[in-house]
């Protein structure tokens, strides 16, 4: 009598499995199931099955679109200089996006430069140039400041006037996300420029055997650091309040499927003229950029630029059968070298009292007269 009941539930958590299977990824089950069925899973296979193809599933570009936000990674790419896509799995072995659980062995902290001049690339060497926003990729590593506690604690406080007790949540830009970079080039040493749209970046650089860095240069962002590099290597960091003091604003093109341009070929007369003086000063705005970085760093940014979306670009050529690829270097046991801001915490290894939530609620309290029950009553601060 039972049995009819019990189909429907399996056949309703094989459709939930599979829905969180296409939406996240095999992260989604990430402490669930055995590390070992995770490690099949975030491969190649998995990875393509849950992908949205505009092809044949074929080639690389089949799982890059033209969308109207801007391109859309929607299968297992990379991007290569002059945002080339190419699949993951012929630049790096065992590659995986299951980092969320990845603690590094070291915290080194390193400082941005002062002034706007950064070191020059060496003659003859390779500059490959990344750029990143968004992954998902949250590393359980905080970064944050007197100025976002106490935007926390005005969020406790609404929240238990209206509810009672609350639980603390930091903001999830507070977080590290990290952005994969594969280096294949071998025949000369590189010199990176990575560049951050978020606020908080860790950079994760896989070296193909043979494989030279010579400097890295961090871009952008509010704190940014570096995981897997010989710790020889020099690092220079401007970020995003310092390049605008510097007078320095990166701008790159639209992709033609924009919906600005949308607007700029049909939309109504007054929007139409007004995208045309954006266009013109966009136009403007990434001559100057492509001029600065060519005086820096000796290549155009819009030709060299690797980085569409996704989780990962490459800096090099892509490897022949007979030629070895970059090998992926896990985030845990790592030492990363990055700014730091006041206070700088690892899931799981942070005294007692001493993390995110529990400041945000002693200041709470303290303003609260010792006691969270007069919040209800309405005690401003």
């Amino acid at each position: 009598m039972i049995r009819g009941p019990i189909s429907l539930l399996i056949v309703g958590a094989v459709m939930l499995g599979a829905t969180l299977l296409v939406t996240l990824g095999p992260r989604a089950f990430e402490g669930i199931l055995p590390a070992a069925v995770l490690d099949a899973m975030d491969g190649t296979t998995i990875g393509e099955f849950t992908s949205r193809r505009t092809g044949s599933g074929e080639t690389p570009a089949d799982f890059l679109s033209d969308g109207p936000d801007g391109l859309e990674v929607t299968g297992p790419i990379a991007a290569a200089a002059g945002n080339r896509p190419v699949f993951i799995r012929d630049v790096i072995d065992n590659y995986t996006t299951r980092v969320g659980s990845g603690a590094p062995a070291e915290l080194m902290t390193i400082r941005p430069i002062s002034g706007c001049r950064l070191t020059p690339p060496l003659e003859g060497t390779t500059v490959g140039h990344v750029t990143a926003g968004r992954t998902g990729l949250d590393l359980p590593i905080l970064a944050y400041n007197d100025s976002d506690l106490a935007a926390a604690v005005q969020v406790f406080v609404n929240r238990y006037r209206k509810a009672g007790a609350v639980d603390v949540r930091p903001s999830a830009e507070l977080a590290y996300e990290v952005y994969d970079v594969a280096v294949t080039e071998t025949r000369a040493p590189v010199y990176l420029v990575l560049e951050s749209f978020v606020r908080n970046r860790i950079w994760n650089i896989h070296l193909a055997p043979g494989a030279r860095i010579e400097r890295v240069v961090l871009l952008g962002g509010t704190h940014a650091g570096v995981a897997n590099l010989d710790p020889v290597v020099p690092v220079e960091v401007l970020p995003a309040a310092a390049l605008t003091a510097c007078g320095i604003q990166p701008a790159y093109a639209l992709n033609p499927g924009h919906r600005f341009f949308e607007v700029l070929s049909d939309g109504p007369a007054s929007y139409k003229a007004e995208a045309e003086v954006k266009f013109v000063a966009m136009q403007d705005s990434i001559a100057a950029y492509n001029t600065w970085f060519r005086d820096s760093f000796g290549v155009m940014a819009d030709v060299s630029r690797a980085g569409f979306g996704g989780t990962i670009s490459v800096v090099g050529p892509q490897p022949g059968a007979a030629e070895p690829k970059a090998v992926y270097a896990s985030i845990q046991g790592a030492r990363i070298r990055m700014t730091q801001d006041t206070y700088v915490e690892i899931e799981g290894q942070v005294a007692e009292g001493e993390d995110f939530a529990a400041r945000v609620r002693a200041i709470a309290t303290s303003f609260a007269f010792g006691d969270l029950a007069n919040l209800r009553q309405g005690v401003q601060f």
